[in-house]
């Protein structure tokens, strides 16, 4: 797979599981929204509930009626009790555990004074909510006892209650306080408004006219006092808390998951960044860093495995480089050892020219005819070596950059070397026979040339007689004919650089030095025709191997 599939499948896996946390966590805020709903909706007042609330708090089980505990609760704590009844009155369920059938005169009055709320719902039922107004029932016995007269058992629920007993007078003057505790007395449209909705009001308030005119008041604290603005604005506080904990825990996570992502992608990429500019610097060593890499095999780790190409391809290169500076070093070195070799070789002849043209110009000596010529031949000789100089350098480059024509035809081999050798000026040329022809494409003139440079520098690099072999040997789709020596063999070090065009072996002072270009041309050659040169070498002789590629019939 590569590398830009991998990573985007990385990078789409680690959305995905980012997508998924975040789904979870938005589950769970839902969740707790509706929890906390669900939890807040049991105190709500139940006078302001409508027909298809209460209707969904009413369970129905094989002729059997139950009310859910939410809606129980909403009655307890709107202060009263909850009821269904069917239509003739008769009880079907309750939030009391002793509760009643009623009548429909005592429906009509419980609606009728406010004393509660009733919904008919489905099937001809209704659902009735009466208030518990403990204001209203002390009231009652107290009425009913007289003023004058309140027992010690009421008394111990008046207090019990924390409930106040007074009398005010028609125009809503206090005039005593037969119970309890003094406080601030009750403006008259707070006497006459009573304790109305349970929920909504502080204080309980119940009064009663008695024969003189007067006003039999009690008041108390209102212990189902639960408005329902405080809880709307708490819960508007909860529902701003919670998104703002929310968008910081959201924050908090993109800044994990981004240092986790930039910990993957960001730490390969500084390894990968130094070992580039270590390669900027010419240092081509191993970088091997710990956090990503196994101790044992040096891999990268399995989180970090998506880069193993790249880190292949920057070893690959990295190795590559230091092959090049190394071969790069070796030829600036090869080079200046050529062009010594050339400037020295250069100078020889021309110091020869030189001097011999001094001497025959010199009006203090006449010289013979005989000196003369001696004088022009040496001269000639020296000027055809520096042009063959001159000629080989300029040949090695133009087969570099492709600009010698090359002629393939079909060329027997067998005929080829057998004319090569009959046509050879030297003795100690021998080729050993094949029976079978063999035919491959290449360049006559420049297969000869390879001949002669070969053979040329086995003879000058031997002592003199010996023995120089041509054998033609047959590999399946290929050819491969070797040129054998009994020499002295070639030095290692001179071995491999045999066939740099840089590189001299012999003296540049022998005669027999020539150009030193000869076998360079040769590879670059043997290469330009599709072939492959090599040299094998020991004490006992040399043998340079040449194969072409067969040509099939």
């Amino acid at each position: 797979m590569r590398l830009s599939s991998k990573m985007t499948l990385r990078f789409i896996s680690y959305f995905a599981v980012f997508y998924i946390i975040l789904l979870l966590s938005v589950m769970s805020l839902i969740f707790y929204a509706v929890y906390e709903n669900e939890k807040a909706s049991s105190y709500v007042n139940l006078m302001t509930m409508d027909k298809m609330d209460v209707e969904m708090d009413i369970e129905e089980k094989n002729g059997s009626f139950k009310l859910t505990q939410k809606l129980i609760n909403s009655a307890e704590k709107s202060g009263g009790v909850i009821h269904l009844l069917d239509e003739n009155g008769q009880l079907l369920a309750s939030s009391e555990k002793q509760a009643r059938s009623y009548t429909m005169k005592e429906l009509a009055k419980i609606e009728k004074h406010e004393e509660g709320h009733i919904w008919r719902i489905k099937n001809d039922q209704y659902l009735v909510f009466i208030q518990n107004n403990t204001a209203e029932n002390l009231l009652e016995v107290i009425s009913e006892q007289g003023i004058q007269h309140i027992s010690s058992t009421i008394k111990q629920h008046l207090s019990k209650s924390d409930a106040i007993v007074e009398q005010y007078s028609a125009n809503g003057q206090r005039q005593k306080i037969l119970f309890g505790k003094e406080t601030k007395e009750l403006e008259p449209i707070k006497i006459l408004m009573g304790s109305g909705n349970l929920t909504e009001t502080k204080e309980l308030v119940a009064s009663e006219i008695l024969k003189d005119g007067s006003l039999l008041v009690v008041r108390m604290k209102n212990p189902h006092y639960n408005p329902s603005e405080p809880i709307f604005m708490n819960g508007l506080k909860k529902a701003l808390i919670v998104i703002a904990i929310f968008h910081v825990y959201l924050l908090i996570l993109i800044v994990i998951f981004s240092a986790f992502i930039g910990n993957r992608f960001g730490r390969p990429v500084l390894h990968f960044l130094k070992r580039i500019e270590k390669l900027a610097g010419q240092d081509f060593g191993f970088v091997n860093d710990h956090k990503l890499r196994r101790k044992r095999n040096g891999r990268f780790k399995r989180k970090y495995r998506i880069f193993d190409e790249v880190d292949q391809s920057l070893t690959q290169l990295s190795t590559k480089l230091a092959d090049n500076e190394c071969k790069i070093q070796q030829s600036e070195k090869l080079r200046e050892e050529w062009i010594t070799g050339l400037s020295h070789d250069l100078k020889t002849p021309l110091s020869s020219i030189y001097g011999y043209s001094k001497m025959l110009s010199s009006m203090d000596h006449e010289w013979s005819q005989e000196d003369v010529r001696k004088f022009a031949v040496t001269m000639q000789e020296k000027a055809e070596y520096m042009d063959a100089l001159i000629e080989d350098l300029t040949y090695t480059y133009q087969l570099r950059n492709n600009a010698i024509v090359i002629s393939m035809e079909e060329v027997n081999l067998n005929a080829f070397i057998n004319e090569y050798v009959k046509n050879t000026t030297s003795e100690n040329v021998k080729m050993e026979q094949m029976n079978s022809e063999i035919h491959i494409l290449a360049d006559s003139i420049l297969l000869k040339r390879i001949l002669d440079n070969i053979v040329g520098n086995a003879e000058k690099h031997t002592s003199e007689g010996t023995s120089i072999y041509l054998q033609i040997t047959e590999l399946d789709n290929k050819v491969q004919f070797q040129i054998r020596d009994e020499g002295q063999g070639i030095p290692k070090d001179e071995l491999d650089n045999l066939f740099n065009r840089y590189y001299r072996g012999t003296n540049t002072t022998s005669e027999a030095s020539g150009t030193g270009l000869g076998l360079a041309i040769t590879k670059q050659l043997v290469e330009a025709m599709d072939g492959e040169i090599s040299v094998q070498s020991n004490s006992s002789g040399t043998v340079v191997i040449v194969v072409f590629p067969k040509l099939m019939e």
